[in-house]
C-alpha cells in the first residue's frame, strides 16, 4: 500500500442544512403565540362540548389509583379539549357534556416510570362551567410589527418562528455519521489514489476513503497489539472475535487482520472527536 496525506489532521467538523420545518409546524407553533391575545366568547347555543372547545372547568377530588393527584387540581381554568394538556382519554370523557354539568371522569394515563404497556387510572370529577370559543387576531402585518419585533412582516415571522426548531448535533451512533465523517476525510487526501491499492471491484470512492483513513492512522501513530487487534474484529462478543481472529492467522492473514484493526482504530478515533451539526 502506498504512503498517503492529508491537508489535515483535525477532527471533522460539519455543518448540514437544517431540513425544512413543516409549515403545519410553524402554524400551530403560531397559534400558542397568538393565544395570550385572544378573545373568549361563551357559545350561543345549547350544545355539548366538541373536540377543539375552550372550556372552564373545576376539578374535584383528582386521584390516581386512588391516591390523591393535587396536580390535577384545576379551578375555573380555561382548558382546551384535545390539545394533548391531558390524555385523550381524558378529553373522551368530557365529549357532550353541557356548561353546568359535572362529570364523573375515569382516564387512563401513562406515568414517566411506569412499565410498558401499563397505565394509571386517573379519577375526578369536573364541572364543565362554561363552553368558549376562541377568537385569535388576524396575523397581519401591522400586527406582526407592533408584537413581534424584530420581525416587520407575516413572512419575516413565519422564517423567525421556523428557524426556532433547531435540531441537535447529530448523534455519533447514527448510522450516517461515520460514512459523513469518511466523506470529509477523503476530500483531504493530498495524493491522487494508486489504482494498484484498490482490492478487486473496489469503486473509486471507496479507494480514496480507505486511502485517506490509512493516513489518518499513520499521523496517529496507531500500533495494535494482539488484544487491541481482536478487539477491533466484528462479532457480538469477544468469544466470537477471539475466534475471527485465529482464523485469519490460521489462514496466513495476520497482516490484513492488523490493516483492518488500524483502519477500525483510526474510524473510531475520527468518529469519537468529530462533529456533524445542522446550521
Amino acid at each position: 500500500m502506498s504512503t498517503y496525506t492529508l491537508t489535515s489532521y483535525e477532527p471533522v467538523e460539519l455543518e448540514l442544512p437544517k431540513p425544512q420545518v413543516p409549515p403545519t409546524l410553524v402554524d400551530a407553533q403560531i397559534a400558542k403565540m397568538l393565544e395570550p391575545m385572544a378573545e373568549y366568547h361563551e357559545v350561543a347555543d345549547d350544545r355539548g362540548v366538541l373536540p377543539g372547545d375552550f372550556l372552564v372547568v373545576t376539578t374535584h377530588d383528582p386521584a390516581l389509583d386512588g391516591n390523591p393527584a393535587r396536580n390535577f387540581q384545576m379551578e375555573h381554568s380555561v382548558y382546551h379539549v384535545g390539545a394533548g394538556e391531558m390524555p385523550k382519554t381524558f378529553d373522551d370523557e368530557l365529549i357532550g357534556a353541557k356548561a353546568g354539568e359535572t362529570r364523573q371522569v375515569e382516564a387512563a394515563i401513562k406515568m414517566p416510570l411506569a412499565a410498558q404497556g401499563s397505565a394509571s387510572a386517573l379519577t375526578m370529577g369536573v364541572d364543565v362551567e362554561k363552553i368558549l370559543y376562541c377568537v385569535t387576531p388576524e396575523l397581519t402585518d401591522e400586527l406582526v410589527a407592533e408584537h413581534f419585533a424584530p420581525a416587520t412582516t407575516v413572512e419575516e415571522f413565519r422564517e423567525g418562528v421556523a428557524r426556532q426548531f433547531g435540531l441537535p448535533d447529530m448523534a455519533k451512533d447514527d448510522p450516517s455519521f461515520p460514512d459523513l465523517v469518511l466523506d470529509e476525510l477523503a476530500k483531504r487526501l493530498v495524493e491522487e489514489p494508486d489504482p494498484a491499492d484498490a482490492l478487486p471491484g473496489m469503486p473509486a470512492d471507496a479507494l480514496r476513503i480507505t486511502c485517506a483513513i490509512d493516513a489518518l492512522a499513520d499521523h496517529l501513530g496507531i500500533e495494535l497489539d494482539d488484544d487491541a487487534i481482536i478487539a477491533q474484529m466484528p462479532g457480538d462478543d469477544l468469544e466470537q472475535r477471539i475466534k475471527i481472529y485465529e482464523q485469519l492467522k490460521d489462514q496466513g492473514m495476520t497482516a490484513e487482520a492488523e490493516v483492518f484493526a488500524r483502519r477500525e482504530a483510526a474510524l473510531s478515533w475520527l468518529v469519537n472527536h468529530s462533529k456533524v451539526s445542522y446550521r
